[in-house]
């Protein structure tokens, strides 16, 4: 069994969280740093309002560097933040796009730099409301972005890829939860792990855990 796991994110990370409480991970111990609404590209500004990145290196800097590092991030970036800059700044996906990318390597190369060399990038989460979904109701600012799914899921599985390749360049560990929520026939999340509230972005923990579980111990077993 491996020693401890240390995990870093945003909320979508809660869903591993939950396989810890449950004690569904193979490891000694773990600690989870979740910030809600982290964005990659936020991860180059030290004084982002999520403040994220000093988070995450805080929590780093507490273990010991033998630990196994998962990073979850990325749904916000593809889901939201990139679609809305594109209509609020007219700045383009595609340069976001490269831009998160950029920022999501060297924040991984801070976390080697430091001293860990077991760490695992996770494809990012994929995008569940769908189109028309009333978020008159909800406090935030994806209410004002009008993409449709389809083009939110294709956004997040061309990111993946690329965080896949990048994982690889990297000799570091990678999964992909997101794979095993699709619809096979539609290429988006299936109805059976979609949060039971409409206007809410996250899966159903409660029925993807498992599937958390079984990749992070293939990631700390070594058998990836």
């Amino acid at each position: 069994m491996a020693r401890h796991l240390i995990g870093l994110g945003d909320s979508h990370l809660e869903a591993l969280q939950f396989a810890a409480s449950l004690g569904l991970l193979n490891v000694e111990s773990s600690d989870f740093s979740i910030v809600p609404g982290a964005t990659v590209v936020g991860l180059r500004n030290p004084n982002s309002l999520t403040n994220a990145v000093n988070l995450f290196k805080e929590s780093l800097s507490a273990c010991t560097r033998d630990a196994s590092v998962v990073i979850h991030l990325g749904e916000v970036d593809c889901g939201f933040v990139m679609w809305w800059r594109a209509m609020k700044v007219g700045e383009s996906v595609e340069a976001q796009f490269d831009q998160s990318l950029q920022a999501y390597r060297q924040f991984v190369n801070d976390v080697l730099q430091m001293g860990f060399s077991r760490i695992c990038v996770t494809g990012a989460s994929l995008p569940t409301i769908r189109d028309g979904v009333d978020m008159s109701e909800v406090a935030n600012k994806r209410s004002e972005i009008s993409v449709s799914l389809r083009d939110r899921t294709d956004l997040t599985l061309r990111y993946n890829r690329c965080l896949a390749d990048m994982a690889a360049d990297l000799k570091l560990g990678y999964f992909d939860v997101g794979n095993a929520t699709l619809d096979r026939s539609s290429l988006l999340v299936h109805d059976f792990f979609r949060n039971h509230d409409p206007t809410d972005h996250h899966l159903d923990k409660t029925k993807v855990a498992g599937i958390w579980a079984e990749r992070c111990n293939a990631f700390v077993g070594g058998s990836m």
